[in-house]
Order: structure tokens, then C-alpha cells, then sequence
């Protein structure tokens, strides 16, 4: 689960995402170091909690609390509304 959740996680939200990003706002990737755009950070963060996960689990060790911990992140994370301090379309 962990491993598939990673997959994803880097083909969406650190490959396409980003490239779908550059088409709409002009930027790559407007998160930590470049800026504080939430969307980009969000990804991050959560990218680096299932990769721990995916790391602890390697060998076929025990990892259930890593992968609960990032399950858990995952889902504070949705709760934080998209693309806010970043990359918005700006109407005017």
C-alpha cells in the first residue's frame, strides 16, 4: 500500500503536477525552497512521510505505525484548502 501510495504520489504530484503547474502559472514548482505556495508544500510534505514509510518498511520490516502516521498526514493535508499563498489565478 505504502509503496503503490509513493508511485502515485511522485508520478502526480511531482511530475505532472508540477508540468501542469508551468502550463497554468508559468512555474515549475512554487513550494519550499522557491516560495510558500501551500499546493507544492502540501505535496511535499506528504511525499516525505510515505517515502519514510515505503524506507521502513523495506526488507519486509514492520512499518504499520509509519504508514498510519502518513495515512493520518495525508488527510490533515486535504483538509488544508487548495492552492492558497501561491499559485492562484488572479481574476483582474
Amino acid at each position: 500500500v505504502a509503496l503503490v501510495t509513493t508511485a502515485l504520489l511522485i508520478l502526480g504530484g511531482l511530475l505532472f503536477g508540477p508540468i501542469v503547474q508551468k502550463f497554468a502559472f508559468g512555474e515549475f514548482w512554487t513550494g519550499v525552497p522557491f516560495g510558500w505556495d501551500l499546493t507544492d508544500n502540501k505535496t511535499l510534505i506528504a511525499f516525505v512521510f510515505w517515502a519514510i514509510a515505503v524506507w521502513a518498511g523495506r526488507g519486509g520490516r514492520n512499518a504499520r505505525w509509519w504508514v498510519f502516521a502518513a495515512a493520518v498526514m495525508m488527510l490533515v493535508i486535504f483538509l488544508v484548502p487548495h492552492s492558497m499563498f501561491g499559485s492562484e489565478l488572479k481574476y483582474s
